[in-house]
């Protein structure tokens, strides 16, 4: 999302406290560059732990409010609860705000968490995709149907979808590119709303029919061709980067675990 002059602002404060245990993730990570395709009216900060929301959360806040922001803590009743998997504030300046969310969030994932120039440390944006295929298939959210669109431009919608089986086993690809199918819905007034440059409905349909009709002739194909791979893992080239084995047999498999892990080939 490019950011606003008053979201760079708040997020300078924010990078200064981030670290491995505490991360910016989310739509943020995918967006902030200035060309980017939305805006978005948050910052999600992750953590493994619910004592490290809890005081991430307080740090940030002192930090904001030394730096002359307005912070108003936002819950159910009012006010934080002492611990909690789920913080959320509103931070603002005269009339520029911005909401930031910390939460807990799994250790379970495919890659570190990263050093960013821009954004302190950060969630791999594989993961970040895989999450956001999750999320499509549990909501009907305009940003997320923005989002799966330019994530497919990174990395191929059934890699994406073959992965993220590995944060639910829940799922089958089939099974969740049939849930993330059900929820792909444009509203054209949060269009209007969130799009940073113009972004055409018919065209991101189309879009996202071809690149669902791909990934579900993919997933169908490796399945039906190579059952002995397991469903929820990566495929990665020797530097590590995912991509789909369907277009790239030298790939390798790559499975998720607790904070993830670099893949590495050691010699013979």
């Amino acid at each position: 999302m490019p950011l606003t002059e008053f979201q760079k602002q708040v997020l300078a404060v924010l990078v200064a406290n981030r670290s491995e245990e505490s991360h910016f993730a989310g739509g943020l990570i995918l967006h902030a560059a200035e060309g980017s395709a939305r805006f978005s009216h948050d910052f999600d900060i992750f953590h493994e732990v619910a004592e490290e929301v809890t005081r991430a959360s307080a740090r940030d806040v002192a930090s904001l409010r030394e730096a002359g922001y307005n912070v108003e803590a936002l819950s159910k009743y009012g006010e934080w609860d002492k611990d909690a998997l789920f913080r959320k504030a509103i931070v603002s300046r005269g009339i520029d705000r911005v909401e930031v969310d910390w939460a807990a969030d799994s250790a379970f994932r495919f890659f570190p968490v990263e050093q960013d120039p821009q954004l302190g440390w950060r969630l791999h944006l594989f993961d970040m995709a895989t999450n956001k295929a999750l999320a499509l298939s549990a909501r009907m959210e305009t940003r997320d149907y923005v989002d799966i669109v330019e994530l497919h431009r990174i990395y191929p919608l059934p890699a994406i979808i073959w992965g993220a089986c590995g944060k639910d086993p829940g799922f089958n690809p089939l099974s969740l590119l049939k849930m993330m199918r059900r929820f792909a819905r444009i509203d054209p007034a949060k269009l209007e709303e969130i799009q940073a440059r113009k972004l055409d409905p018919v065209k991101l349909k189309e879009a996202w029919i071809e690149m669902s009709d791909y990934a579900d002739a993919e997933m169908t194909r490796l399945a039906d061709d190579h059952p002995e791979i397991p469903m929820g893992v990566a495929f990665v080239d020797g530097e590590g980067k995912p991509g789909w084995i369907g277009e790239n047999p030298a790939l390798r498999i790559h499975s998720p675990s607790v904070r993830g892990c670099l893949p590495t080939i050691l010699g013979i």
